[in-house]
């Protein structure tokens, strides 16, 4: 069974989930990306096909409000379930609005593209392992080049390890874009996060293609989003 952490244990008043889209959203927070996700300090860019007009529409903080348009997915409970198993496979996902970690606003919908969404959190040594990997996935060009990376940071709390996860993010040289949930964990719910590092893969209609938790390795990764995307 994959390793995994559990977020039950830790939602409390502390909580934050960051959410990294690039391509279909306009992102701060990790490192810069090749679709011109955020920059590594912060500050934040707009990415190929963002949303919003880049104005600062809420205060710096490693917590944001996210407003969730659309049904939640339900939790995912088991860590890989097989192909057709999962019952939000084919449901469209929730549009996910929101801010980064410098409060420019943010928003989670349809890209266009396949988009593969990551919900991290700092304290957890499951996210901590699996970030080189999707990392190294990248550098080695086995990544779908039509993909989509979404980093999510969440579960965050200002008395675990890696505290503050916007500097976090940076330390782990996150090379894609972030968003910082809200501290009830609102945008993780809405996709039904059953455990840390999340991965949640949508089609370019926005629609849920499929979902894991627990790490995986970079053949792992490889394998499992090219036999749940549609073929070219």
């Amino acid at each position: 069974m994959n390793k995994k952490s559990s977020p039950t244990k830790w939602i409390v008043a502390g909580l934050a989930v960051v959410l990294v889209v690039i391509a279909a959203i306009a992102i701060v927070g990790g490192g810069g990306s090749d679709d011109g996700g955020s920059t590594a300090d912060g500050t934040g860019s707009q990415v190929t096909s963002a949303t919003g007009d880049g104005a600062n529409a809420a205060g710096p903080s490693e917590y944001q409000p996210v407003a969730v348009s659309g049904e939640a997915l339900p939790t995912l409970e088991e860590s890989v379930p097989a192909p057709g198993t999962d019952p939000a496979e084919g449901v469209a996902a929730p549009v996910l609005s929101g801010f980064g970690f410098n409060g420019m606003e943010m928003k989670i919908k349809p890209a266009g593209k396949p988009v593969l969404l990551v919900f991290l959190a700092h304290w957890c040594p499951h996210c901590n392992a699996e970030i080189p990997r999707l990392i190294e996935w990248q550098e080695s060009g086995d990544m779908p080049e039509s993909l989509i990376v979404v980093g999510v940071a969440t579960g965050s709390r200002n008395d675990q390890p890696n505290w503050p996860p916007s500097q976090w993010l940076v330390d782990m040289e996150w090379p894609w874009a972030a968003m910082a949930d809200s501290e009830n964990q609102d945008a993780a719910r809405a996709m039904g996060v059953g455990g840390y590092p999340g991965l949640v893969l949508l089609d370019g209609d926005g629609s849920v293609l499929a979902r894991r938790s627990g790490e995986a390795s970079v053949s792992e990764l490889n394998d499992w989003v090219n036999a749940a995307m549609p073929s070219a």
